[in-house]
C-alpha cells in the first residue's frame, strides 16, 4: 500500500535513504518485519525493468529469509518513497514490472491534491496517542502506532507458539510441520504427514490498538461556501481514518431528530459514498444528533473497552428542534455536556462557523473537550480584498466594480451564517 506520511515510519525511511547505499542498498528489518530498499532514482516513478532485474540479483541469496520473515516492503527513491507488500514486491521484480509502482505513487499524489485538514488531523492523532497511553502501559511513543500482541487473525505475523488444549484460533502451518518433523513424524498413506495435536502451531500477531470514530454531521442549511468547508473535512475525516485502520460511525443531525446512516465499520469508501448523497437544508437537532452518536458507543460497549473512542461533531452550534416534542432545548443544551464527560469518550468539537461560535466554545469547555475552528472561509474573504485592492490600484474600473460586489456578496453571507449560532 503507498504511503504519503507514516510518522514514524517515514522517520525510518529518512534514516534508510542516508545511510544505504544509493545503488541498489538494502536492509532487512527483523524488528519492523520490513525490507528497506534504495534505488538510484530521484523518483520511485523512474524505476526502470533493467533496475528491477538488477535488484532481484542482488537479493536473490537472502530471497527465502525475505519471503519468510519479512512482510512490508520500502522502496526508497531521492525525494519520494512507496510501501508494498513484500509478496507482491518480489513478483513485481521477476516480472520487470513497473506500471504497478508507478501507479501506488499516483494513487498517493491524487490524495494529496484532494486536500488534507493537517491541524484537525494532529488533533485527533495526539487524542489517539494519550488514550493509547491509558490502555496500555506499554504504549510506543514517538508517533509510532499503540501495539499489542494478540492471537487471533488480524494483524501482522510475529511469532508463533504451541496450541492450547482448546487448539489453535489461527494455525500456523509452517511451524506447525517442522514441529511434526521434529517430534520424528513419519509419511502415512498418500504421501501425508502423520501430524498429531501436540504438533499443532498458532500464529501471534502484532495488532494496532483498535480505535472506533463517530462523526456527528450537521447538515441543515449552508451556504454553498459552507458546505464545501464540510465536505473537505470529512474527507480528509475519512482519509486520516483509513491510514489508521479505524472503524468511523456517521450520524446526520438534521431535520426534526439525529440519524444514524452507518453504524461503526472498516468499511470506509462505503461511509464516505453515503455521504456523498446527504441531503442537506432544514432545522438543525444538535442535541438528538449528539445522543444518537453516543447510543452507538454504549452499544459496542463490549468491543471498545480496550479500544480508543472518539466523538466529534461538525457542526455550527445551532439548535432549534428539541429532542422530544416540548422538551426544554435550553435544559437539553446544559445537560448534553455532563454526559459527554460522564461517557469515557474523547470528544472534538469543529466549529464551521464563519468567525467561530461562543456557544460552541463554550460547550466544548464544559464538555471537556477539544474546539477547533478551521480559518477557510475567512481565508477566501482575505484573497477577494487583496483582489479588490490590486484591481482599483490598477484603475481597472470595470474589474474593482465586479470583484467588489463579489467581496460583500460573501461578507453578507457569512455574516448571515454568524448571527445564527
Amino acid at each position: 500500500m503507498p504511503t504519503e506520511d507514516a510518522g514514524g515510519e517515514s522517520a525510518r525511511v529518512e534514516d534508510f535513504r542516508y545511510l544505504l547505499p544509493r545503488q541498489f542498498g538494502y536492509e532487512l528489518s527483523k524488528e519492523q518485519f520490513a525490507l528497506y530498499v534504495r534505488i538510484p532514482f530521484v523518483n520511485v516513478t523512474d524505476v526502470t525493468p533493467d533496475a528491477l532485474k538488477l535488484l532481484e540479483r542482488n537479493l536473490e541469496r537472502w530471497d527465502r529469509e525475505i519471503r519468510e520473515t519479512m512482510l512490508t516492503t520500502f522502496l526508497i527513491a531521492d525525494k519520494d518513497f512507496i510501501e508494498i507488500e513484500t509478496d507482491r514486491f518480489l513478483g513485481l521484480i521477476k516480472d520487470r514490472t513497473v506500471g504497478p509502482i508507478r501507479e501506488a505513487v499516483q494513487d498517493v499524489m491524487r490524495r494529496i491534491e484532494t486536500g488534507r485538514d493537517q491541524k484537525l488531523r494532529r488533533i485527533i492523532n495526539e487524542i489517539s496517542t494519550e488514550r493509547e497511553g491509558e490502555l496500555l502501559s506499554s504504549v510506543r511513543h514517538g508517533g509510532k502506532a499503540a501495539r499489542r500482541l494478540v492471537v487471533g487473525r488480524r494483524g501482522r505475523v510475529v511469532a508463533y507458539r504451541t496450541a492450547g488444549p482448546e487448539g489453535p484460533s489461527d494455525v500456523a502451518v509452517i511451524p506447525t510441520i517442522r514441529a511434526a518433523i521434529r517430534r520424528g513424524a513419519k509419511m502415512g498413506r498418500n504421501s501425508r504427514l502423520d501430524i498429531g495435536l501436540q504438533d499443532l502451531q498458532e500464529n501471534i500477531r502484532y495488532a494496532r490498538i483498535g480505535s472506533y470514530l463517530g462523526l456527528v454531521v450537521d447538515n441543515s442549511t449552508y451556504d454553498e461556501e459552507a458546505k464545501e468547508q464540510i465536505e473537505g473535512i470529512i474527507r480528509s475525516l475519512l482519509l486520516d481514518a483509513y491510514e489508521r485502520r479505524d472503524r468511523v460511525a456517521l450520524v446526520y443531525s438534521r431535520g426534526d431528530h439525529g440519524r444514524v446512516v452507518s453504524d461503526f465499520t472498516s468499511d470506509l469508501e462505503l461511509v464516505r459514498a453515503t455521504f456523498e448523497k446527504a441531503e442537506w437544508g432544514g432545522l438543525s437537532p444538535f442535541a438528538s444528533g449528539v445522543m444518537e452518536a453516543t447510543k452507538l458507543f454504549l452499544l459496542r460497549l463490549a468491543d471498545t473497552i480496550d479500544a480508543v473512542k472518539i466523538l466529534l461533531l461538525v457542526t455550527t452550534g445551532k439548535s432549534n428542534v428539541a429532542m422530544v416534542q416540548g422538551g426544554n432545548l435550553r435544559r437539553e443544551l446544559e445537560f448534553l455536556p455532563r454526559t459527554l464527560q460522564s461517557i469515557d469518550i474523547a470528544t472534538v468539537v469543529v466549529d464551521v462557523t464563519a468567525y467561530g461560535s461562543p456557544f460552541l466554545r463554550e460547550f466544548a469547555t464544559r464538555a471537556g473537550a477539544h474546539y477547533y475552528h478551521p480559518s477557510t472561509v475567512r481565508y477566501h474573504k482575505v484573497t477577494l480584498a487583496n483582489e479588490m485592492l490590486s484591481a482599483f490600484e490598477s484603475g481597472e474600473k470595470e474589474r474593482s466594480v465586479e470583484v467588489g460586489k463579489a467581496f460583500l456578496d460573501k461578507l453578507r453571507r457569512s455574516q448571515g451564517a454568524g448571527t445564527g449560532s
